[in-house]
Order: structure tokens, then C-alpha cells, then sequence
């Protein structure tokens, strides 16, 4: 059996791929004014560190998507969209968490800036266990294993001068 380097059967993903989807998802990087990004934790997990991300409804742009989901998750609307990354971030669900038709997930990242304060940042506990501000040169120490390769995309697209100018635009 060969695995790939995130450890999933490559023959499995090809037979599932026949009989499913992958599911629309929209992924924010946030930054602050200072350049530092926001990271987020599962309830399930506190210590599963990743990016705010949620599903695209039908007949919803992925920007609507993003500031709907950024309301619901933190309860705040207050950030600028600053650019979209090329590439998509594509991975397919390990077997045992494939519930419906979605094998799997094609995200859209969408970099932000917060306008606001932290103190406004009010995580919804249904879904999240908390909140970091985490700045660019620690952010991997943060993210979870399976979460990293959105950033090494981000930083395939823009550098860290790219981002300080977006975010003084």
C-alpha cells in the first residue's frame, strides 16, 4: 500500500473520487495591524490549532462566504479583504470521517486584515475553543501538522513585505 506524505491511500482517494465531491470551503488568514495572524482552536481539540475556515452555501460568493462565516465563528465583520491567493488548498478526508458525498475539501484563501480590537473577538464555543495572535515567524510552531500547508501556500504568494504593504494600503 503506498501513502502519500499526509498519509492517505492514493488508490482509495482515485476509487472515491469516482462517487464524490469535493466540498467549497473558504479559509481566512487574518492579520492584525501589526502583521500578526490570527490562529484558531477546535473545541474538540484545544490544541488543534488552525486558520478560521468554513463551508460556501449555494449562490454565495467565497468573499460573502468568508465575512458570514468570520461573523458567526467570531462574532465580529470588521475586516477588510485584502487579496486572494492563486492556488486552492485541496485535501481529501481520511476514510473515517467521510460522512456524506464530500471526500474531501477545495479551499479558498482569503487574506485579511482586522480592523478592530481583540477585545471585540468573541469566539463562538459551539465551534471554537479559543483565539491566538500569533506572529508570522511563530505561526508554524502553532498550526497543527495537517493545517501548515495553507501557510507554506500564503507564503508561496506573499512574502512578508507584500503583506506589510497590503496591510498599510
Amino acid at each position: 500500500m503506498s501513502y502519500n506524505r499526509y498519509n492517505y491511500d492514493n488508490s482509495l482517494i482515485l476509487k472515491y473520487m469516482a462517487y464524490g465531491k469535493l466540498r467549497k470551503n473558504v479559509l481566512a488568514v487574518i492579520f492584525d495591524k501589526d502583521g500578526n495572524v490570527l490562529i484558531v482552536s477546535r473545541v474538540n481539540d484545544p490544541l488543534h490549532w488552525q486558520f478560521p475556515q468554513g463551508g460556501v452555501h449555494e449562490n454565495e460568493t467565497n468573499e460573502e462566504a468568508m465575512i458570514r462565516e468570520l461573523g458567526e465563528e467570531l462574532n465580529t465583520d470588521n475586516f477588510t479583504i485584502l487579496d486572494k491567493c492563486p492556488e486552492k488548498h485541496t485535501f481529501y478526508f481520511p476514510k473515517r470521517l467521510i460522512r456524506d458525498e464530500n471526500l474531501g475539501q477545495e479551499q479558498t484563501i482569503i487574506l485579511l486584515k482586522f480592523n478592530g480590537s481583540t477585545e471585540a473577538i468573541r469566539v463562538d464555543r459551539r465551534e471554537l475553543g479559543g483565539f491566538l495572535w500569533v506572529s508570522q515567524d511563530q505561526i508554524e510552531k502553532f498550526l497543527h501538522e495537517y493545517r501548515k500547508p495553507v501557510w507554506h501556500i500564503v507564503m508561496k504568494y506573499f512574502s512578508k513585505d507584500q503583506i506589510t504593504k497590503l496591510l498599510n494600503n
